[in-house]
């Protein structure tokens, strides 16, 4: 189990939710009691919609093959200083495969 350190506590996230929630319930009963009046149906997008649009975008748009880190291995390779043992490319290969078969 890995532990994020950047993470909130659920205590945090709970009292930042709270105080949302307080920030907008003005706000929200006043739209609630004009969707009622109209007799209509009221609805709402998060905006964490547009946050996961922006991050598929940012996604999309990011190149398939990072040339630095490419181009830095080639330079090593060229170099002589780019040393790998057969244990750590037959590590490599396994990791590929049994990702890829996971994957399917």
């Amino acid at each position: 189990m890995r532990i994020d350190p950047n993470s909130q506590s659920p205590e945090a996230v709970q009292s930042n939710a709270l105080q949302d929630a307080q920030k907008s319930a003005p706000q929200k009963a006043d739209q609630d009691a004009d969707a009622a009046a109209a007799g209509g149906v009221q609805v709402r997008l998060s905006t964490s919609s547009n946050q996961v649009a922006a991050l598929t975008q940012q996604a999309v748009n990011a190149p398939e093959v990072r040339t630095d880190r490419v181009d830095a291995l080639r330079q090593a390779i060229r170099d002589g200083n780019y040393n790998v043992t057969n244990e750590q490319v037959a590590a490599a290969l396994y990791s590929d495969t049994a990702a890829s078969g996971a994957k399917k």
